[in-house]
């Protein structure tokens, strides 16, 4: 499980907590664009968004964990995501694709996965929550921590963003939270069958 060290890794501090900053800023990124779009957020649009990070994972061969992580919901929202036949389809094809085209082997992460586990932490999932959303075993992640010293400065930077975040009391449980948005109404059809602007 041992990869190249990245050439930024000479400041690892610096470097991770970069890479960091820039994962947990997504969710940010995503709101902002919604936002921009609709003139406030709308709940319609940000399943959307969060579906779309769901498949996603299953595409880079994360099981249920890592799509609920990906999307930053619970398993429980994600099972009831699949009765729609249509996202259950999606799904299934989605994780499909990715056994065929061997994007995930068992046992190790690849970029994707080391960002769901970054992202996990930074909410404060625990470890081996983090590493199940990933696709690994708490004892591989120990594993791969001792021999990649850029994975183990990723993670500590992660574990600290967490801690910063329970510090300034943003967070005092862990799991997932939700928020109340303004769901927007379907725009009506002109008689052309265009969506108004």
């Amino acid at each position: 499980m041992n990869n190249p060290v990245p050439e930024e890794t000479a400041r690892p501090a610096g470097w991770a907590e970069h890479v960091v900053d820039q994962l947990t800023g997504m969710d940010e990124v995503d709101q902002g664009l919604i936002t921009a779009v609709h003139g406030q957020p709308d709940l319609t649009a940000e399943t959307g968004v969060r579906r779309a990070h769901a498949l996603h994972a299953a595409a880079m061969g994360l099981g249920p964990a890592g799509c609920a992580a990906a999307a930053g919901i619970s398993e429980a929202l994600l099972a009831n995501w699949r009765q729609d036949p249509a996202f259950d389809a999606a799904l299934s094809a989605a994780g499909a694709l990715a056994g065929a085209e061997r994007v995930a082997h068992p046992g190790q992460l690849n970029g994707f996965a080391l960002g769901i586990l970054l992202r996990s932490l930074a909410r404060d999932a625990h470890l081996g929550t983090a590493a199940h959303a990933a696709g690994i075993t708490r004892e591989q992640l120990t594993r791969l921590r001792r021999g990649n010293p850029a994975v183990n400065s990723l993670i500590e930077a992660a574990l600290r963003r967490a801690r910063v975040r329970q510090s300034a009391g943003r967070r005092t449980k862990r799991g997932f939270g939700y928020r109340l948005v303004h769901r927007a109404e379907a725009p009506a059809a002109d008689s052309t069958g265009a969506d108004e602007a």
